[in-house]
């Protein structure tokens, strides 16, 4: 039997009962998940990136609890090998650059950005600086100030790029690894819509081309760079001809970039699309019931022929096999229950 080991986030406040990260693992003949383990105690891991060098988190609390970025060094350990300080309020994001030389860590209450070192064995080094949005949107309630859900390292150069769903911006910034640089200004800021709100966004791996979901408006940005410029050249629906409710959250490639995926909460679906092979539009196929309530992540393994979902509000993970020739999802009728899961992945 060959299984997937799959990191999962939570939310532990009350009245959940997970107490921190846990791990299941993928059975890749029938898509049956494995009994949680316990990986390490933390709160509020509510986002996870599995490395070859360890696992990452963050605790998803405000300044007085101190928030922490966290490196767990082996799965097996069930303590955090080491942390650091984060500045802002409320981490959701991490990302670790190609080198593993550095993390960026997402702060959505405060609109800021922290920047850390890593060392040679992944530890966590030092903060290396903060950087603040400004701004902010039309919806009074969802965007009365900056609000950071995401930061990507790029593959191909030395630039990440952030998306703030308060202000509607996503700014690509360029640094200097061996010097550990990380200039305060955008080398380019791409304004979205008003009022659309984006929450995270994926690259291809030519890196010409992004997708970009926006969680209030529940639309697709399509972005793409030429002459080394990026701009929006399309808008789509992430759920066509379904009630809005301001809550698609998670977007995925496909291993082979034929098909795009979106997590759409209200609904409790998750929106496929085909990616048109010449010009790279996604055109919408179908959604599938994610059979729970609130999917605030999805993962499709490396494979590509799975996709679990994180259920937050039916506190459920489900496993669906997937079509790699048409990407359709079937639910295989295995589930696990876990309290308030929002983020699974796989070691990359």
């Amino acid at each position: 039997m060959k299984t997937l080991p799959l990191t999962i986030g939570c939310y532990t406040y009350t009245p959940s009962k997970s107490q921190g990260v846990y791990q299941t693992q993928l059975d890749l003949d029938n898509g049956k998940l494995s009994p949680l383990e316990l990986v390490a105690e933390c709160t509020n891991p509510s986002f996870v990136v599995a490395t070859q060098l360890g696992i990452y988190t963050a605790s998803e609390v405000d300044q007085p609890k101190q928030p922490q970025l966290i490196h767990i060094a082996n799965a097996s350990s069930k303590t955090a090998s080491n942390s650091g300080a984060i500045s802002g309020d409320h981490p959701c994001h991490i990302t670790i650059d190609p080198s593993h030389k550095f993390a960026i860590t997402s702060q959505y209450s405060s609109g800021t950005f922290d920047i850390f070192s890593l060392s040679i064995n992944g530890n966590i080094d030092k903060r290396l600086k903060t950087i603040k949005m400004v701004g902010s949107g039309p919806n009074k309630e969802r965007q009365t100030g900056p609000h950071a859900h995401q930061c990507l390292f790029l593959q191909k150069s030395p630039q990440f790029v952030t998306v703030d769903l308060g202000a509607d911006r996503i700014n690509f910034y360029c640094f200097d690894e061996e010097q550990e640089e990380f200039l305060d200004e955008p080398m380019q800021s791409i304004k979205a819509p008003a009022g659309n709100g984006p929450r995270h966004l994926i690259f291809n791996k030519a890196e010409d081309k992004a997708y970009v979901i926006c969680e209030l408006s529940e639309t697709i940005l399509i972005l793409e760079k030429v002459l080394g410029v990026w701009s929006i050249v399309e808008e789509i629906d992430a759920l066509p001809n379904m009630e809005k409710g301001e809550a698609t959250a998670a977007i995925k490639l496909s291993p082979d970039e034929q098909f795009l995926c979106v997590s759409c909460r209200h609904q409790s679906r998750i929106s496929s699309f085909k990616i048109e092979p010449t010009t790279k539009m996604p055109i919408f196929i179908d959604s599938y019931s994610t059979e729970g309530n609130f999917p605030r992540d999805f993962h499709i393994t490396d494979c590509g022929q799975w996709l679990i979902a994180a259920n937050q509000h039916s506190n459920s993970i489900t496993s669906f096999k997937r079509n790699i020739e048409d990407g359709s999802l079937v639910y295989t009728g295995y589930s696990l229950e876990l309290d308030a899961p929002v983020c699974v992945t796989q070691q990359r």
